[in-house]
Order: C-alpha cells, then sequence, then structure tokens
C-alpha cells in the first residue's frame, strides 16, 4: 500500500514538473529578418522563425474535427466537408476568432492544417502567446474534386450561403447569430486567407465579402490583375473604410512573387491604400520573404500576420 501511495505521489510530482516546464518556455529569437524594397521608400519587413522550436510538438495541443454541410449553389444539392482546427482548451461558453483558409491546387481540405508542421506552429503560436486562440476552418472550392472542377465566384456564395453558417453555428465565434446580422456584428474577428489557387479565391471573397469580414490575408497569389476589381468593390462597399488587405509571397524564386510586388506597389500608389502595421491608420500590407512557392509556406505567414496585425 506505502508503495502504491509513493507511486501516486510521484507521479504526481511529475506532472507538476511536466506542467512548470510547459509554463515557463521561453521561445527563441526570431532568425534575421527578411528585408524587401518596395516603391515610395517603403518596405516589407518578414520574420524568420526558428523552425526547431515552433515546428515542434506543443504540449497543448489543439485538435482537427470534420464539419459536414450541404450546398446547392451549383445546381444541385452537393455533400461539402471541411476540416476545422479547433484550439486547446476550447471552451464553448467563450467566443474565438475565426480564419477560413483555403488550400492550394490539386491539394484538399487537409493539405495544410493537417501537415504535422502547419498543425505544431499553429498549437505553439496560441501556447506561447503570438496570438489568442483562434479557429480555423479549411475547405475546399472544388465542388468536383474527381475533375477538379471549381468555380471561384459561385464559391463565394457556398462560402456565404452555406460554409459559415455551418461552422459558425457548430463554434463559438464573436457572431450572436450564424447568419448576415451576426456575421456583420462580428467582421472584426473574422479573416480569410489562401495559397496560391486559394489566394485567387480569397481575392474573390475579398470582393465580395467585406461586410463579413476586416481581415483579408492572400498568400502567394495575386497581380496587378485584382487591383481594379479591389477598387471597385471597396467604392461599392460601405466597410471599405474598415478593412485590412496583408498580401503575402515568397522570394524570386516564388511563381507569385513579381505578381505580389507589383501588386503591393500598385495599392502603395494609390491614394485610396495606407502601407503599414498600424490597423488604425493603415490598410494594406505586404509582407514577402525568401521562400519557395508551397501551400506549407503559409505557417510562415501566419506567424507574421498575428505580429503585425491581425484580429489587433
Amino acid at each position: 500500500m506505502k508503495k502504491t501511495i509513493a507511486l501516486l505521489l510521484s507521479l504526481l510530482l511529475v506532472c507538476s514538473l511536466c506542467s512548470a516546464l510547459a509554463e515557463e518556455r521561453t521561445a527563441p529569437e526570431d532568425r534575421k529578418e527578411t528585408v524587401t524594397a518596395l516603391d515610395g521608400g517603403f518596405e516589407s519587413h518578414f520574420r524568420n522563425y526558428a523552425p526547431k522550436f515552433w515546428e515542434a510538438e506543443c504540449p497543448n495541443p489543439g485538435t482537427i474535427e470534420r464539419l459536414e454541410y450541404t450546398t446547392d449553389v451549383y445546381g444541385e444539392t452537393l455533400n461539402q466537408w471541411a476540416n476545422v482546427y479547433v484550439p486547446y482548451g476550447y471552451d464553448p461558453a467563450k467566443q474565438y476568432n475565426i480564419i477560413y483558409f483555403f488550400h492550394g491546387t490539386n491539394e484538399t481540405q487537409e493539405s495544410f492544417i493537417c501537415d504535422e508542421l502547419v498543425k505544431n506552429a499553429v498549437d505553439n503560436m496560441i501556447d506561447m502567446g503570438i496570438c489568442e486562440p483562434f479557429l480555423m476552418v479549411c475547405p475546399t472550392y472544388y465542388y468536383n474534386y474527381a475533375e477538379r472542377a471549381t468555380d471561384h465566384a459561385v464559391f463565394v456564395d457556398e462560402v456565404r450561403k452555406d460554409l459559415m453558417p455551418a461552422a459558425e453555428a457548430k463554434y463559438s465565434t464573436y457572431a450572436e447569430t450564424p447568419d448576415e446580422a451576426g456575421f456583420i456584428a462580428s467582421r472584426a474577428h473574422r479573416a480569410f486567407s489562401g495559397y496560391s489557387q486559394g489566394s485567387s479565391v480569397c481575392w474573390q471573397v475579398t470582393y465580395r465579402c467585406m461586410d463579413y469580414a476586416k481581415w483579408f490575408v492572400p498568400m502567394s497569389g495575386g497581380s496587378i490583375r485584382n487591383f481594379e476589381p479591389l477598387k471597385e468593390a471597396m467604392a461599392k462597399s460601405e466597410y471599405a473604410g474598415d478593412v485590412f488587405f496583408y498580401v503575402c509571397s515568397g522570394g524570386k524564386r516564388d511563381l507569385a512573387y513579381d505578381g505580389v510586388v507589383e501588386l503591393a506597389n500598385a495599392m502603395i500608389a494609390d491614394d485610396l491604400f495606407s502601407f503599414g502595421t498600424d490597423p488604425a491608420v493603415n490598410n494594406c500590407y505586404a509582407a514577402i520573404s525568401k521562400e519557395i512557392h508551397q501551400t506549407l509556406k503559409g505557417r510562415f505567414n501566419l506567424y507574421n500576420v498575428f505580429q503585425d496585425v491581425l484580429f489587433k
């Protein structure tokens, strides 16, 4: 009996020590910052984190859950689903910021958040206080994956009509009700993002969803072709004065680099936009790294956007 009690006490002590060590974790300094010169004397500053720390297993990991819903925006009823990242300690009595993230070409709902490096990085960002706990919804814009069939414009209808109501009815966000009124009232706590073709989808969402979100983070996708549609959308939206566009790209090895830099420079030169990382006075920024074109690189962009502007 005494041995059993001693063993239990030892286990409790070990658990307490592990908990204390987890609480005392200290993040290493970032690697050398990447600085990219832009027009008008502006610069892009990109933090390069230490992968061995941020991509290691986190002591307080979130979970990934499957969200199922239906949509009829394509002319027939389709069964769709998304992966949802749920932070450690999720409490339905609390409210959470939410990000909708769109994957790259030929990828699926599992291609980003289900990758170990990405999930560990997200877990650690939350655990180390880089950002508050948040929800991330990862759907697919392919309405027929076998044929790689997609319609970006119609997918925006799916997002507004079906995906968002399903996600925010099941999970606790700042939307008091999972409908138009609730989404508009909580738009400062919602972001849309995507990588490569997912970035193109993000731009389509941007043009039509400024009423539903303040934050738009297209990654490694975009060009000067997005500039006029963006200005037209802002001219039509009553929420254009309270939005933020955070455009991302890898370095010169990223096929999106030239287009994103050209777009950023066009935004800098236009009086409709203010370049910088203070959401109180600015509405756009560019994060240019030295990375290649790969959806998983989006984890580095998340690390930067959270520290710069997102949900501030």
